[in-house]
């Protein structure tokens, strides 16, 4: 009994140690990326700032698909096999074969639409160079280091890197015609951060790149493509905005005006996703509810105050971030804020409780049902002839909403049905 305790206070120090970890290397992209917006939203203006926003946009869907679903499937992969050093290797090259595969299908699609489109083709180059760094992040294995609760290391590398990398940012942006060198400094922290973390790998861990066959790569598709659809589903209802904002507004302010009151809303979701992040492969194998309970007992009414407080004072926050230019992205930000008082439950709820439930089919079709939402929302705003970027703003915060409600429900019942059975057996 004594032992099982000790080990279970282990576990909930090796959780919390990976969730600070998490935060930083988190942090070393969102952190980085926030940290230049009040400098760049004022040297560069609302128009030429809403370009980074819709290459933003655009780069979320690449994400997602290069992804396809890994950091949730490789990462439970990992957990199960991390003592085996040969199966390690294998899920690592396999994941990366697919990754590069993607990358090169997606990119010679990207170049293609970028050089036909009115809009982009005249900074098609900077489109593309975003398209680069993106590749370079999404080959990152961070699924490896979460799988194996080992966090320390690497994201301190990762946070030095990306941090010398956004000094370049300050240094060499000096006025709107260089805002090309925005993505160009990404890519170059991407690709040395990935350099770092498979010579790591390779180094301290001995998990090294092995032969292997078809089979097991499709295998590898086959598991995680139910995650893919699930984050696929997500992003499209939460990336969607931008893109349809530049194709209602152009090049108005207004698409700035959403892509900076978005980027505190990614912050606010950066600083919640560690947290689910690292319970995942804690909760696959402890299955503790009750601190998740705690956990949210703890923060809900932190988070509760920070909203309202950012609510009461959103256009003089966006005037002090952005500038005197961006007070009308206030209302924005009121709109969007609902998002942030729910995104840490609902992030707890889908993988790192409903998984361990036995609720992955339910955790995936939760973000379908989102999408179906967001889709039929806009069909209706549209129809109705009230399509704005107010009412596109709250309709995400109604969608994210309904998402956690769904998830709640469906734990709820499922709670309720295994009492009932444990009663009559």
């Amino acid at each position: 009994m004594k032992n099982k305790k000790n080990n279970i206070k282990a576990q909930d120090k090796v959780l919390f140690s990976n969730t600070i970890f998490l935060y930083i290397l988190t942090f070393s992209s969102q952190f980085f990326s926030f940290l230049t917006v009040p400098y760049l939203t004022r040297v560069l203006g609302p128009s030429v700032y809403g370009k980074v926003g819709i290459a933003v946009a655009y780069m979320a869907y690449v994400q997602i698909i290069l992804d396809f679903g890994f950091i949730l499937s490789a990462t439970q992969k990992v957990v199960e096999n991390r003592e085996d050093k040969d199966k390690l290797g294998k899920i690592i090259t396999g994941v990366t074969c697919v990754k590069l595969t993607l990358s090169i299908i997606l990119t010679i699609a990207f170049g293609c639409f970028v050089s036909v489109s009115e809009s982009m083709k005249q900074d098609a180059i900077f489109y593309l160079i975003y398209m680069v760094s993106t590749v370079a992040n999404a080959l990152m294995p961070d699924f490896f280091y979460r799988g194996i609760e080992k966090m320390k290391i690497i994201t301190v590398r990762t946070f030095i890197i990306k941090g010398v990398a956004t000094l370049g940012t300050f240094i060499f942006v000096k006025e709107a015609t260089d805002y090309w060198m925005i993505p160009l400094f990404v890519m170059l922290g991407n690709s040395v951060a990935v350099f770092v973390m498979f010579r790591d790998m390779a180094q301290n861990y001995q998990v090294k790149f092995q032969r292997m066959n078809f089979r097991f790569i499709k295998n590898l598709v086959k598991d995680s493509a139910l995650f893919f659809v699930s984050r696929a589903a997500s992003t499209a209802y939460q990336a969607v905005n931008t893109i349809i904002l530049s194709f209602v507004y152009g090049s108005s302010p207004l698409v700035g005006y959403y892509t900076s009151a978005d980027k505190l809303i990614s912050l606010g979701k950066t600083a919640s996703s560690p947290i689910a992040d690292s319970l995942y492969p804690y909760m696959i194998k402890q299955k503790n509810y009750r601190l998740v309970k705690k956990i949210l007992l703890i923060f809900m009414p932190i988070i509760t105050i920070g909203v309202t407080v950012v609510f009461v004072l959103a256009e003089p926050i966006c005037i002090w971030l952005f500038g005197a230019e961006y007070a009308e992205a206030g209302d924005v930000l009121r709109c969007l804020l609902p998002i942030l008082w729910v995104i840490l439950p609902t992030y707890i709820l889908c993988f790192p409780v409903m998984v361990p439930l036995g609720l992955s089919k339910w955790a995936n079709m939760s973000n379908v049902v989102g999408m179906i939402i967001q889709i039929l929302g806009l069909v209706v705003l549209i129809i109705l002839g009230k399509l704005s970027i107010y009412t596109l703003c709250l309709l995400s915060s109604t969608t994210e909403v309904l998402v956690f409600l769904f998830r709640l429900i469906v734990v709820i019942f499922h709670k309720r049905f295994a009492e009932v059975k444990e009663t009559r057996s």
